[in-house]
């Protein structure tokens, strides 16, 4: 039993001495006792104090105590019940079997046993209430750690997520340094320009699919002239690659670094006699330019509707440019 809250108990017998003596001998127990001499009483009483346990004769005067807990039942809910018989007929035993009830006691009285069969049921009715409090405790501290799990399980993901990426990036970074590396080792090599621009042409269509392109250095009257040009299965004629790069040359002179055009959005840009063919075509125009202010060349790489350059294409160039524009120095 809980010190804090006494359990409730209702008596009900019609016969007033009985009731008297009944809850005498239940009032040393420390539980509130209330009393009622009918069923019309008892359910009075239990909607204004709902019992823990009810102690009931089986005859009463408006009623039968059967009937009187089939009531209580309706009203309180669930209601362990101690029922008391001067009639030991199998009938009326086997009837009041049916209400379940704790105990059945037949009178005599034997009082001593009543307490005690009050105590353990109330004693029980108290472990399962400390059961059901302890089995919502655990499900509240389940639900709170699965929260938690579920919380610290996204905050790993997102950890790892942000791992993965750094590691790609990190490890892009690192490819692209060897690829500049053993680049500028075989350009260094390279015998002209046709060499270095071919190794850089080579570089990106294998990196990115196929591709055309075109390639310009300065003359002896320092104007910038097609010296290659290049694509697959065969490049592009000098007329067109001439009238594709006039406008990228005129944009790099002003603003010397790596630009990418939609040839087709922009054909307002280029001569009217190559407009038809600039559908689906994108420029990546890389300038060469071996020292601050000194453009000395211009490479021009494009797509026909393939798979459009990106902004990953545009780190490569402007990594690739500083030492293809030193090895073309280099052949002058």
């Amino acid at each position: 039993m809980s010190s804090s809250e006494p359990s409730n108990v209702l008596v009900v017998d019609d016969e007033r001495h009985v009731r008297e003596l009944l809850v005498d001998a239940l009032a040393d127990a420390g539980l509130e006792i209330h009393a009622a001499a009918s069923g019309a009483e008892a359910i009075d009483l239990a909607r204004r104090h709902r019992p823990d346990i009810l102690v009931a004769d089986i005859r009463l005067g408006d009623c039968t105590g059967l009937e009187m807990i089939d009531d209580l039942r309706d009203v309180v809910g669930e209601l362990p019940a101690i029922i008391i018989t001067g009639y030991g007929d199998a009938a009326t035993l086997t009837e009041a079997s049916r209400r379940r009830p704790v105990e059945l006691m037949t009178k005599p009285l034997d009082l001593v046993r009543l307490k005690e069969t009050v105590a353990q049921e109330l004693s029980r009715q108290e472990d399962t209430k400390r059961f059901h409090r302890r089995t919502r405790q655990l499900r509240r501290l389940a639900r709170h750690t699965n929260i938690q799990r579920k919380v610290i399980n996204r905050q790993l993901d997102s950890i790892l997520s942000d791992l993965t990426a750094a590691h790609q990036s990190l490890s892009g970074q690192m490819d692209l340094q060897k690829m500049l590396i053993e680049y500028q080792s075989h350009v260094i090599g390279s015998r002209d320009d046709d060499e270095v621009f071919e190794k850089l042409f080579r570089l990106f269509v294998g990196l990115s699919g196929p591709l055309f392109g075109a390639a310009m250095v300065c003359d002896a009257d320092a104007q910038l002239r097609i010296s290659g040009r290049f694509g697959v299965p065969r490049p592009d004629g000098m007329r067109f690659c001439e009238e594709l790069a006039r406008p990228f040359v005129d944009m790099l002179l002003v603003d010397p670094r790596c630009v990418l055009v939609d040839a087709g959005e922009r054909a307002d840009l280029f001569c009217a006699s190559i407009r038809r063919y600039l559908v689906g075509l994108t420029v990546l125009a890389i300038p060469l330019i071996p020292a601050a202010g000194e453009l000395i060349g211009v490479v021009m790489l494009y797509r026909k509707g393939e798979q459009p350059f990106t902004d990953q294409d545009i780190v490569l160039a402007e990594m690739l440019a500083p030492a293809t524009a030193a090895a073309v120095r280099r052949n002058d």
